[in-house]
């Protein structure tokens, strides 16, 4: 039995290929080629998942049945890069809604394994911030790479161009590859200016 997320997905993919056939769409569009998705529409995408977590909590009434403290604080980590906002342990720690030990305890995993790193304020150093490396924020955007463009052409209503080609072909990893860079820059630039 169909969900309500697949009829409407269904009745979106029905009134593109209506669109396509009407000419109102065009597959060739050269607008279409370098089509990136924007740092808003990153937000956008982070924070609908972010706060489907927390509208799944409260309608259960309880955070403890979804327990992800992890993936709590890589969220809260990510959107703080996409909005190029420095992250302190503790409001870290308050994100991944567990005790504080707790927290610290996953803080210092994800440490370990190389996906965020902790550095002293400059001015303070009582104040230590928590940061996504490299390697993590490349993973993040991966993660949220597909679910971006679908948010991103939901608004837009038409499909990007790299969801024409076919994964796998080197033109494909090729295009993928570039809005991924261009992505990563994006919010490399935010975080120095």
């Amino acid at each position: 039995m169909p969900t309500k997320r697949m009829k409407i997905l269904a009745e979106e993919l029905n009134d593109l290929i209506m669109r396509l056939e009407a000419g109102q769409l065009s597959l060739d569009d050269p607008e279409e080629h370098h089509q990136t998705p924007t740092i808003e529409d990153w937000m956008d995408t982070v924070s609908e998942t972010y706060n489907l977590r927390r509208h799944r909590e409260k309608i259960f009434e309880t955070s403890q049945l979804f327990g992800e403290p992890t993936w709590d604080i890589l969220l809260d980590l990510f959107m703080a890069e996409l909005k190029n906002v420095k992250m302190q342990t503790t409001s870290v720690c308050i994100g991944a809604q567990v005790p504080q030990t707790t927290a610290l305890r996953w803080i210092a995993l994800l440490e370990r394994e190389d996906l965020v790193r902790r550095y002293r304020d400059n001015e303070d150093s009582r104040r230590v911030y928590i940061q996504l490396t490299d390697s993590a924020l490349r993973k993040l955007v991966q993660i949220f790479y597909d679910r971006c463009f679908l948010m991103m052409n939901k608004k837009k209503h038409h499909p990007p161009r790299l969801s024409q080609l076919k994964p796998g072909t080197s033109e494909y990893d090729e295009a993928r590859e570039a809005i991924l860079g261009e992505t990563l820059s994006q919010i490399k630039l935010r975080k120095h200016s």
